[in-house]
């Protein structure tokens, strides 16, 4: 058993978790790329090889409608509700938690402000 006071990575005393999560909050990067068709709307596109982790519970700033432009597989959720396909619009209000559950294949959808 390793000593509480241990800084490795491999010998299972638990530094090594605690360091992949920490890694994973610390990762700032974008599941997605976008274009921007007007000054209101644009496209993201999704990539469904992105890690879990960054698919994260967030909120916007302002009102937004996102569409999905192909069949998808991919689910969205809001805070306290069960997850629900990307089939329509969906109407997202500011400051309410939300996030993306990952497909099987890339996305795209339409985002409108």
């Amino acid at each position: 058993m390793a000593k509480p006071d241990c800084k490795c990575k491999d010998c299972g005393c638990g530094q090594k978790l605690i360091q992949e999560v920490l890694e994973q909050i610390e990762d700032q990067c974008l599941p997605y790329t976008e274009e921007w068709l007007d000054s209101n709307t644009r496209i993201r596109y999704f990539d469904h090889t992105m890690p879990d982790h960054l698919f994260k519970w967030h909120f916007d700033l302002e009102d937004r409608v996102i569409e999905p432009l192909d069949e998808t597989d991919w689910q969205f959720q809001f805070d306290d509700q069960l997850p629900v396909p990307i089939q329509d619009q969906i109407l997202i209000p500011r400051g309410v938690y939300h996030r993306l559950i990952k497909g099987t294949a890339p996305l795209s959808l339409a985002i409108t402000i």
